[in-house]
């Protein structure tokens, strides 16, 4: 678990809805589309796209400082990953916490690209430090193929925390260039 300096909620871009009681989504015009912020019921959640998988192996090393070095512009052949961070999880009275997450992503013509569901966030103790952010264990690798259109792509992500029984909408869009 890594400790990082990132403001959640200083952040101008913020897609999030708490769908457990029935509000609509509020929607925030973001100055720039490198991340993407969702929270509610002191729940929260970050929502990058990085080149790679090296940034979850960079994760997970001991005392090594994590750079984020968000992606708004895919190269094709180039494996862009979905990278989910959450902070407040509710935890049961063992300990442990379940969060899952939900990604579709769609072409520039709203048709889906790919699509998982039930991803692991996390369902196991965790740090409980209140400030302590907790990379979910799973991610969506995406790679653009020379026969892909080019285009804005969008990442649609839904974060449920099954504890708090809360849900947060993000987005997330990346270029494809000719």
């Amino acid at each position: 678990m890594k400790m990082l300096a990132i403001v959640f909620m200083l952040c101008n871009t913020l897609y999030a809805a708490d769908t457990t009681n029935g509000s609509a989504p509020a929607t925030v015009q973001p100055k720039d589309d490198s991340i993407a912020l969702g929270e509610t019921n002191g729940f929260g959640v970050q929502l990058f796209l990085v080149e790679g998988e090296r940034f979850f192996a960079d994760w997970e090393k001991p005392g090594a400082g994590v750079h984020i070095n968000p992606v708004s512009v895919a190269k094709r052949g180039v494996p862009i990953c979905t990278a989910v961070i959450f902070v407040g999880a509710g935890m049961k009275t063992d300990g442990k916490v379940d969060v899952t997450f939900d990604v579709v992503i769609r072409r520039p013509d709203g048709s889906v690209y790919g699509k998982e569901k039930d991803m692991i966030g996390a369902q196991d103790k965790i740090d409980p430090a209140p400030r302590a952010l907790q990379l979910a264990r799973d991610f969506e690798g995406i790679r653009i193929e020379p026969k892909d259109p080019a285009g804005v792509y969008t990442v649609e992500v839904v974060v449920k925390d099954h504890v708090k029984k809360v849900e947060l909408h993000l987005v997330r869009k990346f270029t494809v260039e000719k």
